[in-house]
């Protein structure tokens, strides 16, 4: 148990770091192409920070372990919210604009509905798994053809901002051939610690007679969200906190499509009644908090960003309660 509790914790660090220096050389491949940077910060950084749930979800899939997969998937939703977002708030009061994030709010809330209603059977199949592929696929196509047309002097600007935080610290990669380096080799870093987070969290699983679903929700979910997190603190400290929430929405987004219908279509997805009927409840409420918060004024206040660490708190204290009581 000791050894597999130290591949996970060193499959974690990996992923951290591969999707640190993975996110870093998409956003200077997309300057080499010439694209606006705030194209990169609401769409292309919100999908390289999912690159380590995406290696996850693929792995687990492979190994039929499907319930980690969405596991993971639906609980880095639930802690992107919850966790990060009401961490970044409760640092410091995040400034938004309602109307710039109006879309990908109502399109995160309207995936997770619809997987909900997808999953009422207790199965995602490989059909309903690549509809949401589909889906969001054409999502991040529209969403990306709307910044690249409606970019603004001072959006691009304050993507710049976010821009040079992140890739700082590698400037002696900035070549083209280095960053084409940084890429692939950071990919691999993510796919090595995807795989022995995986392999131990499905050990560790079996050992404790915890369902896979659980350490997805939890241990996993946690860990690859790591860099959403690492992405939201370095935009609110730049106050371009629009990009640091838009980062969280994009993120979600990818989860409850690219992510879980990737999973589904390598494997179909069956869960237990009760992890239906708790946790998707509970993405969905998470959800429809933030997306109050955000609607209702023009900022996340400290007070509603403790409020979103209370929910997450409570969440992770049920589903531990349930898990315990379930084996009981």
């Amino acid at each position: 148990m000791l050894l597999e509790i130290i591949l996970l914790l060193a499959g974690l660090g990996l992923i951290i770091k591969g999707g640190d220096l993975f996110v870093a050389a998409s956003v200077r491949i997309a300057e080499f192409l010439h694209m606006p940077r705030v194209v990169i910060g609401s769409t292309l950084v919100s999908l390289a920070t999912t690159t380590p749930e995406l290696v996850v979800s693929i792995m687990a899939g492979a190994k039929g372990e499907s319930g980690l997969a969405v596991g993971n998937a639906v609980g880095s939703c639930i802690c992107n919210l919850g966790l990060i977002l009401g961490v970044t708030a409760a640092l410091k009061q995040i400034d938004v604009h309602p109307r710039v994030l109006r879309t990908p709010l109502i399109a995160m809330f309207g995936f997770g509905v619809l997987l909900f209603i997808l999953t009422f059977n207790l199965t995602l199949s490989r059909g309903n798994g690549l509809m949401l592929l589909l889906l969001g696929l054409g999502y991040f196509i529209y969403d990306f053809q709307h910044h690249l047309r409606a970019a603004k002097p001072r959006e691009v600007k304050e993507a710049e901002i976010v821009h040079e935080e992140v890739v700082e610290r590698f400037r002696w990669l900035k070549t083209r051939t280095g960053t084409a380096a940084q890429f692939f080799g950071a990919a691999g870093i993510v796919v090595l610690g995807s795989k022995l987070l995986v392999d131990a969290a499905v050990n560790i699983a079996g050992a404790l007679g915890i369902p896979s679903i659980v350490i997805g929700l939890t241990v996993v979910a946690v860990g690859t969200s790591l860099p959403e997190l690492i992405t939201a603190i370095t935009s609110s400290r730049q106050n371009v906190s629009d990009l640091a929430v838009g980062n969280v929405l994009g993120a979600n987004i990818a989860n409850l499509s690219l992510i879980v219908g990737t999973a589904a279509v390598i494997h179909e997805v069956t869960m237990s009644r009760a992890t239906q009927v708790f946790n998707f409840p509970a993405l969905l409420i998470t959800m429809g908090l933030a997306l109050f918060m955000i609607l209702s004024g023009k900022r996340v206040t400290r007070r509603e960003g403790a409020t979103l660490l209370v929910f997450y708190s409570l969440y992770i204290v049920a589903l531990i309660g349930m898990t315990l009581a379930t084996r009981n």
